[in-house]
């Protein structure tokens, strides 16, 4: 049977396997002619902290760039034993079962979702073992709907759908994912998101890449018990990233909205965070557009340590509209525990805290606004008015 040579290609591997480390702030410029210039100028305030740390290269995202022609194309109907895949090709799958598709072979593999139902009563409802290339694609105008069992053998194997290699998911229909063991998407290595609807229920995570988690388009909606999106690798240097460049995001959480364990980039897309505990954490974050609402009861967004990065830590904010509210009692809107550094962008919150920061704070552009009053300089746990409780209306805060 013949292969494709090489199916999806990451720039990130290339760039990873020099790894060229990077000023967290690099690439960052604080004098960007593009950038609205705040009224009175800059401001800088220091706090005393370790500023030494550095980052790798931002994560690409996965394409596909497999002939699939070159491939056979095999059309199933799926019954109640689902689906054992080893060998490489396209599999269009219809019907409905309570077993599992699974995939393992060293060639590549491109699941079609066309209105199949995967029930799973044993464990994962799609697992991939192993696979050079793993494609989910969800075909137009159909609704597939995957949810896995509460129990299984192994629980190291943990997603509803969850594969060991990359994973790019594309398409343009609409797929119901129901976690009821963990999580509901899981990458073990690089995960992709390209386009489709995808509506995720979980009582745990919601979609977590462990290497890198990547959305690039689509209309995603998740509701989980734990964090909703997240990066998880915490041990090889230069992983752990989550990228948001495109989409349409909307987040009911429990715990973190978005998070990732050691650099998180935003873009471009409309993220919509209803409830969440943290909305954006990661020891790195660099936000240079995108429409972003977060409602957060502890911090909005929030610059961390993790169990890999705990100096470098740091919040750019380059470009975006962003508006923050918070909920009442000891939170913060803005709370770097490193710098935190604004050159654009405009900003509405509305916070008891608006700003935190353990570092620099540095303010030389954009447009901010905290409970309904213009601020022209960043002042270190700098407290509003009443402000925080609920989603914005028509009180204080304004408008964006």
């Amino acid at each position: 049977m013949p292969k494709s040579s090489k199916k999806i290609t990451n720039a990130r591997a290339a760039a990873m396997s020099g790894l060229v480390m990077l000023s967290v702030l690099g690439g960052c410029s604080s004098d960007s002619s593009s950038n609205e210039s705040a009224g009175t100028g800059s401001s800088t305030t220091s706090a005393a902290t370790d500023t030494t740390s550095t980052t790798a290269t931002t994560a690409t995202p996965l394409t596909d760039d497999t002939n699939w022609d070159d491939l056979p194309t095999t059309e199933v109907t799926l019954t109640g034993e689902g689906l054992a895949i080893t060998d490489a090709g396209t599999y269009v799958l219809a019907g409905s079962t309570t077993g599992q598709v699974t995939v393992d072979t060293d060639g590549a593999v491109r699941v079609v979702l066309d209105g199949a139902t995967i029930e799973s009563a044993v464990g994962p409802a799609i697992e991939v073992v192993s696979a050079d290339t793993t494609v989910l694609e969800i075909v137009e105008g159909t609704t597939k709907t995957v949810s896995d069992a509460a129990t299984r053998t192994d629980e190291e194997i943990d997603g509803a759908i969850y594969s060991a290699d990359d994973l790019l998911i594309s398409g343009s229909g609409t797929l119901e994912v129901t976690a009821n063991f963990a999580d509901a998407i899981v990458g073990k290595d690089d995960l992709t998101i390209e386009s489709g609807t995808i509506n995720v229920t979980s009582v745990d995570d919601g979609i977590r890449g462990k290497d890198s988690l990547i959305v690039v388009g689509g209309t995603i909606a998740i509701d989980a018990t734990g964090d909703a999106m997240k990066a998880s690798n915490d041990t090889d240097l230069g992983k752990g990233q989550l990228v948001i460049s495109g989409g349409d995001i909307t987040i009911t959480t429990g715990d973190d909205a978005i998070k990732a364990e050691q650099h998180l980039s935003i873009t471009g897309g409309t993220i919509d965070v209803v409830e969440s505990v943290e909305g954006i954490e990661a020891p790195v974050i660099v936000i240079d557009d995108g429409d972003i609402s977060i409602n957060a009861s502890d911090d909005g967004i929030n610059a961390a340590a993790s169990d890999i990065i705990t100096t470098g830590l740091s919040i750019t904010i380059n470009g975006g509209r962003i508006t923050i509210v918070m909920g009442p009692g000891d939170t913060d809107a803005i709370d770097s525990n490193g710098d935190l550094t604004i050159t654009g962008g405009v900003l509405d919150i509305t916070a008891q805290s608006a700003f935190d920061f353990d570092g620099t704070g540095t303010l030389t552009g954009g447009t901010i606004t905290v409970n309904g009053e213009s601020v022209t300089e960043l002042t270190n746990q700098m407290m509003g008015g009443p402000g925080g409780g609920g989603r914005p209306g028509g009180g204080a805060g304004g408008g964006n």
